[in-house]
């Protein structure tokens, strides 16, 4: 795209700010009593026939007092703000197996599960894991997590305790950046829309080049809906590389975009306690 008046501001549900998401709760929802016996009656089912994890599915995981607030989130997800907050998981009645359970057999309602990594792990534990020297994935190691995109539709953060320090969970509106950068900064957009090539951890154990020969947009059109995928990290470690070459207003619109999308007027923080379990639209 040539011209900063080809872009367009995003109108839609999920454009918000810090204050309106702070003044509403609709997207918060406690489970039931009635949905915490199902909860331990599905589990108890699981165990008694030695289910593997990948292999629960919502059948196996029978929530029926739950299904109304099942379409309330889903609803949120897709076509509301692109966050949800399930609160009343209780954490300290189950082990960490019976807990990793419990969010698979929820997550069932919601969508398909899908590998967090190479590993083949499909819940990841976020927790300083340096003392192993495997920090590659930014959940594992005492570095903080900056506002990023995840490559999977929607991903699922339970709280099983607060951390000692820090803990903060940051949720920005994509669009509601992309209008605030638009109108601030249009001569930023055209990079932002032709994207950064990336780089990744695990090309050693996954044959894949180490860095993309493609750029990924941060913002594009799909489905007549605009995206976003933007993770600073693997853009900054393609341009380490020699043979990765871009250009000076490339460079300032990543830390445009890091810097507003930290802005106390877009960024909502909240710190998740115990039992809590958001659910975010990576694509919004």
């Amino acid at each position: 795209m040539s011209g900063a008046t080809e872009f367009q501001p995003v109108s839609a549900p999920w454009v918000w700010n810090a204050a309106e998401i702070g003044a509403r709760d609709d997207w918060a929802l406690t489970l039931s009593e009635s949905t915490l016996k199902e909860i331990d009656d599905a589990l108890e089912g699981i165990k008694k026939r030695d289910l593997d994890l990948k292999a629960v599915t919502s059948e196996d995981f029978p929530l029926p007092s739950f299904a109304g607030q099942v379409a309330e989130i889903k609803e949120n997800l897709s076509g509301g703000l692109g966050m949800s907050l399930i609160r009343g998981v209780p954490v300290d009645r189950y082990s960490r197996d019976d807990l990793r359970l419990i969010l698979w057999g929820i997550g069932t309602h919601i969508g398909l599960g899908a590998p967090q990594s190479y590993r083949g792990d499909v819940i990841g534990e976020v927790m300083d894991m340096s003392h192993t020297g495997d920090i590659r994935r930014s959940y594992r190691s005492p570095r903080p997590l900056y506002l990023h995109v995840d490559p999977i539709d929607v991903v699922g953060l339970l709280c099983t305790r607060q951390a000692k320090e820090g803990g903060m969970s940051l949720v920005t509106s994509a669009l509601a950046l992309h209008n605030t950068l638009l109108a601030e900064r249009p001569d930023l957009m055209p990079a932002l829309y032709q994207g950064y090539q990336y780089s990744s951890t695990e090309s050693d154990s996954t044959g894949e080049p180490p860095v993309t020969s493609y750029r990924v947009p941060v913002y594009k059109e799909v489905g007549n809906q605009m995206v976003v995928n933007f993770n600073a990290s693997p853009i900054e470690r393609a341009l380490d590389q020699d043979d990765v070459d871009i250009d000076a207003i490339s460079l300032e619109a990543i830390e445009v975009f890091k810097e507003t999308a930290m802005r106390d007027d877009l960024v909502y923080r909240t710190m998740l306690a115990p039992g809590d379990l958001q659910f975010l639209n990576n694509r919004r």
